[in-house]
């Protein structure tokens, strides 16, 4: 199918390929039709660009994915993010991040990423906006979310914080092993204790228990830090895999001794 360009489009086209988002709401068309003085509906010239192949629907309605006249073909670009991409321009004002793996693909600490998108949002309300290709959880972070591919994502510290501040939010443990130690190489102690400010003793012995392998100088910081009394689980309360003595951590949880995870070099 040839992608034809009418008189009428033609600005607004031409503004597209200069602007190039990967991404068109309604807001940004209706804009796009003001400006150029088009009178016709937004919802009908959104028909007659997607007729004639310029955008393709996504999952969220009233926001398109814009395919630019250089790319050979009508073809999505298949972005892995799309599914997170398309909520936030639905909803931008919505403070949420990527997290666990899917953060440690995008931060280059993985070498996979999950089949489901790991996002943190921090108002429960939207989790039933989001599809079934995500996988979401409820969680607040302390430090600024970061951006890497115009995505935002939680810092690294805030990764870990929200690991053990929830622990039953990660799907599987199973895999952490390969990417926490390199999610860990770039940490520093002190933005480990702004994003652990005001946090439950609990998240913070959880925090000295699961990098106990992976960052030995950081788990040792933090516990001179901490006075011990309780024991604190580390998963549901059942039948305990091991026990941490001195942090008195139950560990019912995890299908790995975090001791065991090597520092990486």
């Amino acid at each position: 199918m040839s992608r034809t360009i009418s008189s009428s489009l033609s600005n607004i086209l031409q503004d597209l390929e200069l602007e190039r988002p990967l991404l068109l709401t309604n807001d940004m068309l209706t804009e796009l039709l003001d400006k150029h003085n088009v009178l016709s509906p937004t919802k009908a010239i959104a028909y007659r660009l997607r007729e004639k192949g310029w955008i393709l629907p996504t999952d969220r309605k009233g926001v398109w994915e814009f395919i630019p006249a250089d790319v050979a073909g009508i073809y999505s670009s298949n972005d892995p993010l799309l599914s997170l991409r398309t909520f936030i321009a639905k909803f931008p004002d919505t403070k949420c991040g990527l997290t666990f793996q899917t953060a440690a693909w995008l931060y280059g600490d993985s070498d996979r990423i999950p089949s489901t998108l790991d996002i943190s949002i921090e108002n429960s309300k939207y989790i039933r906006l989001l599809n079934d290709y995500t996988s979401v959880s409820v969680y607040k972070p302390n430090l600024p979310y970061q951006y890497v591919s115009n995505v935002p994502i939680l810092s690294r510290e805030s990764i870990i914080a929200h690991m053990v501040t929830k622990p039953s939010s990660l799907s599987s443990w199973v895999g952490v092993p390969e990417w926490l130690p390199n999610l860990c190489i770039d940490i520093s102690i002190e933005n480990v204790l702004s994003e652990l400010m005001n946090k439950p003793q609990s998240v913070l012995l959880r925090y000295v228990y699961l990098l106990q392998g992976a960052r030995p100088d950081i788990s040792n910081e933090l516990s001179k830090r901490m006075t011990i009394k309780n024991t604190i689980w580390f998963g549901d309360r059942k039948p305990v895999l091991r026990y941490d003595k001195q942090l008195k951590v139950a560990d019912s949880l995890l299908p790995f001794d975090p001791k065991l995870i090597e520092v990486v070099v």
